[in-house]
C-alpha cells in the first residue's frame, strides 16, 4: 500500500468545476482508495492505494469525470517526492512569506524558464517542479502575461503555495508502508 498526494488543477476556482471535497472523498473510497483525506477546497487529496502513481492519477481522474463530469489534470506525488521538493527549496533560509512562494507541479520535466527582465518574481526549475517567489503575491503578478509559462507546452501543471506543500508532505509522511 502506498500513500500519495494527489493534486487537482482548476477545481472549485471562481465557482467553476465544482468538486465538493466530502463527496469526492466518498466517491474515491467507493472506487477502492483507502484513508482518503482532503486539505482545503482547492483539490488536494492524500490517499492510500495499491496502484502505482500513474494508475492512481488516471483512476482519480476517472472518478472525477464519472462523479462530477469534469476532466481535470491530476498530478500525483509520494511523500518521499514531497520531502525531496521541500528539501530543494531554493528560497529556504530567506524568511519569505510562504503564501508568496509557489511550487508548480508538472506532469513531466520542466524546460528552462527565465523570468523576463523587469519582473519582480524569481523562478527556479527543479525536475518536474517550478518554484516561483511572488514578492507582491500571486494575485498581483503579471508573470502569466509575459509568456513565462509558454515553454511548458502541453505539460499539465498545478501550483500550490509552500504552506500547502508542507501540509501535504506531512499528511503523506507515511508513504513507505508496503
Amino acid at each position: 500500500m502506498r500513500t500519495y498526494a494527489v493534486l487537482l488543477r482548476g477545481v472549485n476556482v471562481g465557482g467553476h468545476r465544482k468538486v465538493p471535497m466530502a463527496r469526492l472523498r466518498e466517491a474515491l473510497e467507493a472506487a477502492g482508495f483507502d484513508r482518503v483525506r482532503t486539505y482545503i477546497q482547492s483539490g488536494n487529496i492524500v490517499l492510500d492505494t495499491e496502484l502505482d502513481a500513474g494508475a492512481a492519477g488516471k483512476a482519480v481522474a476517472a472518478v472525477i469525470l464519472a462523479e462530477f463530469g469534469h476532466t481535470v489534470p491530476v498530478m500525483v506525488r509520494t511523500g518521499a517526492d514531497l520531502d525531496r521538493v521541500m528539501g530543494a527549496d531554493p528560497f529556504a533560509g530567506r524568511g519569505l512569506d510562504e503564501s508568496k512562494v509557489a511550487v508548480t507541479f508538472l506532469s513531466g520535466p520542466a524546460p528552462d524558464l527565465t523570468v523576463p527582465a523587469g519582473q519582480p518574481e524569481e523562478a527556479h526549475v527543479d525536475g518536474t517542479e517550478v518554484w516561483v517567489y511572488y514578492p507582491d503575491g500571486m494575485g498581483r503578478s503579471t508573470l502569466e502575461r509575459t509568456g513565462f509559462w509558454k515553454p511548458l507546452g502541453g505539460l499539465d501543471a498545478t501550483a500550490r503555495n509552500l504552506r500547502t506543500v508542507r501540509r501535504l508532505r506531512d499528511m503523506a509522511a507515511d508513504d513507505t508502508r508496503e
